[in-house]
């Protein structure tokens, strides 16, 4: 049997990838393994055991707090690098009646604290023919030289004088790949830029792709892929998806696959509007979206949180809005989108702006008009938007994983009346040329170490040391892997880490 080994320092539970699912184990009256093929004889009564197969737990996300900002600054996606939060935005915003200048400019901010931020330092953007739209998204690339460390994209609508060849040539494009918003006379193509600073860009002259970039746009590298990844916006059976695309070079786009789409069991009158795509911060192991749920029936919505380990399956973290907003009438009472990306705030929290409004997302937008609404942090503690929890009695094992540091350390609450307790077992090594049977049979349990020796976790903190007999040493020689064993009683289990 084949399972993955983890070699990380730090785990959070934000999907199963953890947990082992584990399956029955047949056994004789007395006692013996009975393999599924060609068992020994004679014939006997098997009888089973759960072996690695959890019980009792559930994956749950957690609602955040909110902490206004005041003043509504305007901001773009935030990114926090060296201590400050960074944003960007292109001026004059789309729909507005103000020109500037030279042209549109891409604007530079930048706070300390996330409440107060600086005058903007403008760098003017040369955008070709056509009309801007408003969508403007960015970030730092790891991959790039150093001229280009900064990369942006915005779309443009093609002048009308361009559309007759444009449209020829959309055409050769598989129409699996099509924009169902295009025709003959609107078609819209996504632009970059690039900086060495983040303050002073430079247009690149040929369109990146064709895509009708109207929402949310996410763009980043991904250095497990080698690969430049887009997340947009797609709109199919009059339904906002979620699409992906892959570039080399970031210049040439591979096609928008459609990744995301309404589920089925879901309101018909429901849609994803936004993505809110990202890393949780410091750690490139967890990709995580904040996509807003649209109810086309009140045109409002909340906030979901989803998951995925490679950034292309994703699977939504059971729970409703992970962003609480107020009742009809509040100056948050209709609708809450997020505005990536997920950042350190504060003492050990982290937080992602979230954008609140008073009114329905369509409703009449009169010239002048204060319509409300707000803007805030929406804060989690650290490592818990989400967790297992255990109501009663649960407990799983994870898959084996290589310790990075002589003592476990938890992320976890657990009632005065329940308890949480850890064991060790090793069902193979972390050689990826063994082949080793890794059932729960075949199992050696850690001297000293197992969750009979474990003595009961209490408290509710993010890093709960575990101790053995009174001991934290793991008793684990190093490089070794083990298969952890969680037994929770009336508690909820965030993560852990290695110290």
């Amino acid at each position: 049997m084949s399972v993955k080994t983890f070699y990380q320092k730090k785990y959070l539970f934000t999907d199963l990838r953890h947990i082992r699912c584990g399956d029955l184990e047949w056994f004789s009256p007395e006692g013996d393994y009975l393999p599924t093929t060609n068992p020994p004889l004679p014939v006997s009564e098997a009888r089973a055991q759960t072996g690695f197969v959890s019980y009792g737990i559930r994956l749950e996300a957690k609602e955040a707090s909110r902490e206004v900002i005041p003043n509504k600054p305007y901001t773009g996606q935030i990114i926090f690098e060296d201590g400050l939060y960074r944003s960007w935005y292109i001026e004059p915003p789309a729909h507005s009646t103000y020109k500037i200048p030279g042209g549109p400019a891409i604007c530079y901010i930048e706070s300390s604290d996330g409440f107060e931020w600086t005058e903007p330092r403008k760098s003017p953007l040369e955008v070709p023919a056509g009309d801007l739209c408003h969508e403007f998204a960015y970030f730092i690339d790891p991959n790039g030289s150093e001229e280009e460390r900064y990369k942006c994209v915005y779309p443009v609508w093609a002048p009308q004088s361009e559309m007759p060849s444009l449209w020829e040539e959309y055409q050769k494009i598989h129409p699996r790949y099509r924009e169902a918003r295009f025709n003959k006379n609107r078609i819209q193509r996504m632009y970059g830029a690039v900086s060495p600073d983040g303050i002073n860009w430079t247009s690149l002259p040929e369109p990146l792709m064709y895509n009708f970039g109207d929402t949310d746009t996410t763009v980043y590298y991904d250095k497990f892929l080698g690969k430049y990844v887009m997340y947009t916006r797609k709109y199919i059976h009059e339904r906002r998806w979620i699409g992906r695309a892959e570039s080399d070079d970031f210049r040439n786009w591979g096609p928008i696959e459609s990744i995301i789409w309404p589920s089925l069991d879901w309101p018909y009158s429901q849609d994803i509007y936004t993505n809110g795509r990202c890393y949780y911060p410091g750690s490139e192991d967890y990709h995580l979206m904040f996509p807003w749920i649209y109810q086309r029936y009140t045109q409002s919505g909340g906030v979901w949180l989803y998951s995925s380990e490679d950034g292309i399956c994703w699977n939504k973290i059971p729970g409703g809005s992970i962003i609480p907003y107020g009742q009809t009438g509040d100056w948050d009472g209709e609708h809450i989108g997020a505005t990536h990306n997920l950042v350190p705030f504060g003492k050990d929290r982290v937080a992602i702006k979230s954008v609140e409004s008073g009114r329905p997302h369509k409703f009449p937008r009169w010239e002048g008009t204060d319509y409300g609404g707000g803007m805030c942090w929406s804060s989690w503690q650290e490592g818990r938007l989400s967790g297992l929890v255990a109501d009663e009695d649960g407990g799983f094992f994870t898959f084996p994983t290589v310790p990075q540091g002589r003592q476990l350390r938890l992320n976890a609450r657990v009632h005065r009346g329940g308890d949480l307790r850890v064991g060790f077992m090793v069902t193979g090594s972390a050689d990826v040329s063994d082949h080793i049977d890794y059932s729960y049979h075949n199992r050696q349990d850690v001297s000293g170490h197992t969750v009979d020796d474990c003595d009961p976790v209490f408290g509710n903190d993010l890093s709960i040391p575990v101790h053995w007999n009174g001991q934290t040493d793991i008793g684990i020689e190093d490089g070794v892997a083990v298969t952890i064993q969680f037994k929770l009683r009336a508690a909820e289990l965030f993560g852990f880490e290695w110290v």
